[in-house]
């Protein structure tokens, strides 16, 4: 039986979840036009994404993703991962980029679970990752999550040094032995601004 504390967790975590469009609020920064790049985010739950989508989606993590996968020891597993992608609560953004995450509760307590974050090849360095993780912290904090949550590969050095840049910390429970590392925010830092 779960404790009064993570029935509460488990339910704000569930209300955010059973939005149409945890979006909406935001609509407008929904678009991104900077460094020679413009984009428009369109929020889809993953059961509403089309197959082509869905096709489009997976081969950009395969691409970006694939050989990092197969040096850990999670391997590749492209089932697994198609299946973590388009779970029913999982969220898209875009093309060029898309984000996976969920509102969940991790550790006891309710947080924003960032999944992935994978950026076209040819459109990363123009500051969209950076944009993109404002606008889940904005969303994550409106909700009342107590913080966002994601796991790193400790091989994606840069990658690792982008979360640390953005004042993401190693989790108290993140095993100190293991490959990755969990970090997570328990506070609004960065400055969600129109471009």
């Amino acid at each position: 039986m779960n404790s009064p504390k993570v029935n509460m967790s488990i339910q704000a975590a569930k209300k955010v979840n059973g939005l149409a469009d945890p979006t909406k609020p935001f609509s407008s920064f929904m678009k991104y036009n900077k460094n020679d790049l413009e984009v428009t985010f369109h929020f889809i739950k993953a059961p509403a994404m089309t197959t082509f989508l869905k096709d489009k989606v997976f081969s950009m993590i395969k691409d970006n993703m694939m050989e990092t996968y197969k040096k850990c020891p999670w391997g590749w597993n492209g089932k697994n991962k198609r299946a973590e992608l388009f779970h029913k609560d999982a969220s898209d953004n875009s093309l060029a980029a898309f984000v996976h995450f969920r509102f969940d509760v991790e550790n006891l307590i309710e947080v924003l679970y960032l999944y992935e974050i994978q950026i076209e090849k040819n459109v990363r360095g123009k500051g969209l990752g950076k944009y993109l993780m404002s606008l889940l912290e904005t969303m994550a904090f409106h909700y009342k999550m107590k913080r966002i949550v994601l796991t790193v590969l400790k091989s994606e050095v840069d990658v690792v040094k982008f979360y640390f840049s953005l004042q993401y910390e190693i989790e108290s429970y993140s095993p100190e032995d293991a490959f990755y590392y969990i970090l997570s925010k328990k506070k609004k830092t960065l400055e969600l601004t129109k471009n």
